[in-house]
Protein backbone atom coordinates (compact mmCIF):
# COMPACT_ATOMS: atom_id res chain seq x y z
CA UNK A 1 0.00 0.00 0.00
CA UNK A 2 1.10 3.24 -0.68
CA UNK A 3 1.54 6.08 1.42
CA UNK A 4 -1.25 8.33 0.03
CA UNK A 5 -3.80 5.43 0.45
CA UNK A 6 -2.26 4.46 4.08
CA UNK A 7 -2.73 8.44 5.01
CA UNK A 8 -7.09 8.62 3.67
CA UNK A 9 -7.57 5.09 5.11
CA UNK A 10 -6.03 6.25 8.19
CA UNK A 11 -7.96 9.57 8.37
CA UNK A 12 -11.05 7.91 7.27
CA UNK A 13 -11.27 5.87 9.90
CA UNK A 14 -10.82 8.86 12.44
CA UNK A 15 -14.22 10.44 10.90
CA UNK A 16 -12.49 12.24 8.17
CA UNK A 17 -13.66 13.29 4.90
CA UNK A 18 -11.40 13.47 1.73
CA UNK A 19 -12.08 16.72 -0.61
CA UNK A 20 -10.58 16.26 -4.28
CA UNK A 21 -8.93 19.75 -5.27
CA UNK A 22 -7.26 21.08 -8.50
CA UNK A 23 -4.80 23.79 -8.76
CA UNK A 24 -6.27 26.80 -10.81
CA UNK A 25 -4.20 28.35 -13.46
CA UNK A 26 -2.28 30.97 -11.01
CA UNK A 27 -1.89 27.83 -8.35
CA UNK A 28 -4.74 28.01 -6.06
CA UNK A 29 -6.02 25.29 -4.57
CA UNK A 30 -10.05 24.94 -5.75
CA UNK A 31 -12.86 23.08 -4.43
CA UNK A 32 -16.27 22.54 -5.09
CA UNK A 33 -18.59 23.66 -3.24
CA UNK A 34 -21.98 25.04 -2.40
CA UNK A 35 -23.49 28.17 -0.94
CA UNK A 36 -27.17 28.02 -0.28
CA UNK A 37 -27.62 25.58 -3.09
CA UNK A 38 -25.68 27.37 -5.21
CA UNK A 39 -22.32 25.99 -6.81
CA UNK A 40 -19.38 27.78 -6.32
CA UNK A 41 -15.69 27.92 -6.54
CA UNK A 42 -13.91 27.64 -3.07
CA UNK A 43 -10.41 28.86 -3.23
CA UNK A 44 -8.68 27.09 0.29
CA UNK A 45 -6.51 29.54 1.55
CA UNK A 46 -4.28 28.88 4.71
CA UNK A 47 -3.63 32.33 5.14
CA UNK A 48 -6.92 33.96 5.35
CA UNK A 49 -8.18 33.93 9.05
CA UNK A 50 -11.68 33.83 8.20
CA UNK A 51 -14.10 32.50 5.39
CA UNK A 52 -15.92 34.50 2.85
CA UNK A 53 -17.47 35.35 -0.14
CA UNK A 54 -16.62 38.15 -3.15
CA UNK A 55 -19.08 40.84 -2.48
CA UNK A 56 -20.57 41.49 -6.12
CA UNK A 57 -21.09 37.60 -6.33
CA UNK A 58 -23.41 38.30 -3.51
CA UNK A 59 -25.10 40.96 -4.75
CA UNK A 60 -25.39 38.79 -8.26
CA UNK A 61 -27.26 36.29 -6.29
CA UNK A 62 -29.53 38.13 -4.79
CA UNK A 63 -27.41 37.04 -1.49
CA UNK A 64 -28.39 39.23 1.23
CA UNK A 65 -25.38 41.22 3.21
CA UNK A 66 -25.50 43.82 5.98
CA UNK A 67 -22.35 45.95 6.18
CA UNK A 68 -20.30 45.84 9.51
CA UNK A 69 -18.68 49.05 9.16
CA UNK A 70 -15.96 47.23 9.65
CA UNK A 71 -12.60 47.78 7.26
CA UNK A 72 -11.41 45.28 4.98
CA UNK A 73 -9.64 44.37 1.83
CA UNK A 74 -11.00 46.22 -0.75
CA UNK A 75 -13.70 48.39 1.55
CA UNK A 76 -16.50 47.44 4.37
CA UNK A 77 -16.59 43.91 5.60
CA UNK A 78 -20.03 42.62 4.94
CA UNK A 79 -21.85 39.36 6.82
CA UNK A 80 -24.01 36.98 5.06
CA UNK A 81 -27.63 36.45 6.22
CA UNK A 82 -28.68 32.91 7.05
CA UNK A 83 -26.67 30.90 4.35
CA UNK A 84 -25.14 27.77 4.53
CA UNK A 85 -21.72 26.91 2.75
CA UNK A 86 -21.59 22.99 1.87
CA UNK A 87 -18.79 20.64 0.60
CA UNK A 88 -20.14 17.69 -0.97
CA UNK A 89 -23.38 18.17 1.46
CA UNK A 90 -20.96 18.77 4.54
CA UNK A 91 -21.99 22.08 5.92
CA UNK A 92 -18.82 23.71 6.84
CA UNK A 93 -18.26 25.33 10.52
CA UNK A 94 -17.01 28.53 10.59
CA UNK A 95 -16.63 31.96 12.46
CA UNK A 96 -19.63 33.10 9.98
CA UNK A 97 -19.05 33.84 6.30
CA UNK A 98 -18.42 37.19 5.51
CA UNK A 99 -18.37 39.32 2.09
CA UNK A 100 -15.28 41.26 0.67
CA UNK A 101 -15.16 43.50 -2.52
CA UNK A 102 -12.07 41.35 -4.12
CA UNK A 103 -12.74 43.52 -7.42
CA UNK A 104 -9.04 44.89 -7.35
CA UNK A 105 -7.21 41.23 -6.85
CA UNK A 106 -9.47 39.22 -9.19
CA UNK A 107 -8.51 42.01 -12.04
CA UNK A 108 -4.21 41.37 -11.26
CA UNK A 109 -5.68 37.37 -10.99
CA UNK A 110 -7.35 37.77 -14.72
CA UNK A 111 -4.14 39.53 -15.73
CA UNK A 112 -2.47 36.89 -15.08
CA UNK A 113 -4.81 34.62 -16.95
CA UNK A 114 -6.40 33.41 -14.04
CA UNK A 115 -9.90 33.00 -13.13
CA UNK A 116 -11.77 35.56 -10.52
CA UNK A 117 -11.99 34.05 -6.63
CA UNK A 118 -15.51 33.76 -6.15
CA UNK A 119 -15.30 32.29 -2.24
CA UNK A 120 -12.59 31.41 0.03
CA UNK A 121 -12.22 28.85 2.60
CA UNK A 122 -10.16 30.26 5.56
CA UNK A 123 -8.01 29.06 8.56
CA UNK A 124 -11.65 29.08 10.86
CA UNK A 125 -13.13 26.23 9.09
CA UNK A 126 -9.96 24.31 8.63
CA UNK A 127 -9.11 24.50 12.71
CA UNK A 128 -13.02 23.54 13.30
CA UNK A 129 -12.46 20.46 10.90
CA UNK A 130 -9.20 19.78 12.13
CA UNK A 131 -7.80 19.75 8.23
CA UNK A 132 -5.41 17.84 6.83
CA UNK A 133 -4.19 18.78 3.22
CA UNK A 134 -1.97 16.35 1.32
CA UNK A 135 -0.61 18.02 -1.52
CA UNK A 136 0.87 15.02 -3.13
CA UNK A 137 -2.47 13.72 -4.15
CA UNK A 138 -4.44 17.29 -3.90
CA UNK A 139 -7.06 16.09 -0.82
CA UNK A 140 -8.25 17.90 1.60
CA UNK A 141 -8.85 15.89 4.74
CA UNK A 142 -11.66 17.28 7.19
CA UNK A 143 -13.21 16.20 10.66
CA UNK A 144 -17.37 15.41 9.89
CA UNK A 145 -17.77 16.46 13.50
CA UNK A 146 -16.05 19.21 13.84
CA UNK A 147 -13.96 20.13 17.00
Amino acid sequence: MDYTSAIAELLSRHGFRRFMMSRTGVGHLLLAGQLDGRPIDIVLDTGAGKTFVELSYCRSEGIAVSDTGQPGHGGNVYTLGDVQLTLEGLPVRSDGIFALDMTSTNQRLVMRGGAPIRAVIGQDVLRYHQAVIDYATLALFLKEEPA
